[in-house]
């Protein structure tokens, strides 16, 4: 059975291709992709503002409130039939008593841990929960390659498995330093969050039927100096034998369709596991408002990515 699997990126072309900034509903957040963030986890009631119009993205995060946050990103509820974890105790007319409540009967292991609820959260716990939250959803596959980070040697216990994981996932940027004993603060946790549900939803969406699922293809335009437009579609692929064509484009209205295929490694040759960057590009022609793509004549090569344990 034939297999579509579609990236769409609506572009609205004004003059030069620029996006128009969009206003933050926030004043404490410039950055547009942030502000875009937070309005969106707010919007899905997963974390609020502070006050009328502040996010304090800055501001570091309890070990109570990243629990709640958890507890919201994944619509964790209490399970009647499932018991406590005994080890467990918090206040049971606090505050975060029904998140916590939440979390045990979904067997977050975090929540056992004897750390002041008020304690700040860092960097490697918030990943490990995070973790925790996502495998409530169900097991993904993904690939299964090492992260070298530039202070790994500062993570303790078993943080830096869910770094590895989380990167593999692309939920947090592979590489660099990740500052894991630093307190994480609201907008970096957010950030987390953002792409972990972002992930599960993708995840969701790819097995719920047949005939259609999504890939990482991305669409960029730009205009050339002689006016011409130019398309650029972008993928990440399991290893460096897989290719990226561009096959046609098809016009309809203000759409442009840009049909695509996956080129198969050579059988005969042995590929490293290693995630592999891959793009085409191709000119449109006028200025359509919306680009998208479209693979044609195969699917996408998921069965190649190993799964993790």
């Amino acid at each position: 059975m034939k297999k579509t699997i579609k990236a769409c990126a609506a572009l609205v072309m004004a003059g030069s291709f620029a996006f128009a900034a969009s206003a933050s509903a926030f004043s404490d957040i410039q950055n547009d992709d942030s502000a875009k963030i937070a309005q969106t986890l707010q919007d899905k009631g997963i974390m609020k503002g502070i006050g009328k119009d502040l996010f304090a993205p800055s501001l570091d995060l309890t070990n109570a409130q990243a629990i709640q946050l958890i507890v919201n990103a994944f619509d964790l509820k209490v399970n009647p039939g499932v018991d406590y974890m005994p080890e467990a105790s918090f206040n049971n007319n606090a505050w975060y008593a029904p998140a916590y409540e939440a979390a045990l009967h979904n067997k977050i292991e975090t929540v056992t841990k004897k750390d002041s609820v008020n304690a700040k959260m860092t960097r490697e716990a918030f990943a490990s929960l995070l973790l925790e939250g996502i495998n409530t959803t169900g097991q993904y596959p993904t690939t299964k390659m090492y992260i070298f980070f530039d202070d790994e040697k500062e993570f303790t216990g078993d943080h830096f498995g869910a770094i590895q994981i989380l990167g593999n996932m692309r939920i947090i940027s592979p590489g660099g330093e990740f500052r894991p004993q630093e307190p994480i603060t609201r907008m970096e946790a957010a950030e987390m969050v953002y792409n972990a549900v972002e992930f599960v939803e993708k995840m969701k969406s790819n097995t719920g039927g047949e005939e259609t699922e999504e890939t990482d293809v991305t669409v960029m335009t730009a205009q050339e100096n002689d006016g011409r437009v130019k398309a650029t579609l972008k993928v990440s692929l399991p290893n460096p034998g897989y290719g990226l064509k561009i096959e046609d484009v098809k016009y309809a209205g203000n759409k442009a369709t840009v049909h695509y295929t996956i080129t198969k490694p050579d059988p005969n040759m042995m590929y490293p596991q290693v995630i592999t960057e891959a793009e085409a590009s191709t000119y449109l022609t006028g200025t359509p408002s919306e680009v998208v793509a479209e693979l044609v004549g195969g699917e996408a090569p998921s069965s190649d990515a190993k799964l993790l344990k």
